[in-house]
């Protein structure tokens, strides 16, 4: 008779089990390491940081990057305070999505409805863009004339270095 599990010169099957244990976590190791591959270029390409994604929102970045960072982060921060329309939370664009995937989905397609919240969307970006314009301009506004001077040589200097993507691409 076999002792420990064993049956005709088998391995025990407590071996046997640490085994399959490690290959299981193994396998699931190289899982996760190639889906974060891939989602990792999938967001460097294209997302905020490069690739097709990045462009739409280049116009006002080098503005504010041109700031010091202390006026930047307290323009951010009176922004977030400020803010009497709700509609931009995190939750309501969340919730315009939700609508616009319901929207698309629905039988019979309504365009008009999809539109609307397209619409709704479109408004909300443009508030922020327009109060987030309205900060800068009075920080700009506020400066003395030597303080813009340095501001426009900071933002040449911005200008000049373009997109970080471009900057890696002249390195190689």
């Amino acid at each position: 008779m076999a002792l420990n599990g064993e049956k005709n010169g088998a391995q025990p099957l407590a071996r046997k089990d640490k085994r399959m244990k490690w290959a299981l976590g193994l396998s699931l190791g190289l899982n996760l390491l190639v889906v974060g591959l891939v989602a990792g270029a999938a967001y460097r390409f294209d997302g905020p940081h490069g690739g097709p994604g990045a462009s739409r929102h280049d116009f006002g970045a080098p503005y504010i990057i041109a700031l010091p960072d202390d006026r930047r982060r307290a323009i951010f921060k009176n922004l977030r305070a400020d803010r009497q329309d709700k509609s931009t939370s995190r939750a309501a664009r969340r919730a315009l999505y939700a609508e616009a995937v319901a929207a698309i989905r629905a039988e019979p397609f309504d365009p008009a409805r999809v539109t609307a919240v397209l619409d709704t969307q479109r408004e909300a970006t443009l508030g922020v863009q327009q109060a987030a314009q309205s900060a800068w301009l009075a920080e700009i506004a506020s400066m003395d004339a030597a303080a813009r001077d340095a501001y426009a040589d900071r933002l040449q200097e911005v200008l000049a270095r373009g997109p970080k993507r471009d900057r890696e691409k002249d390195k190689r």
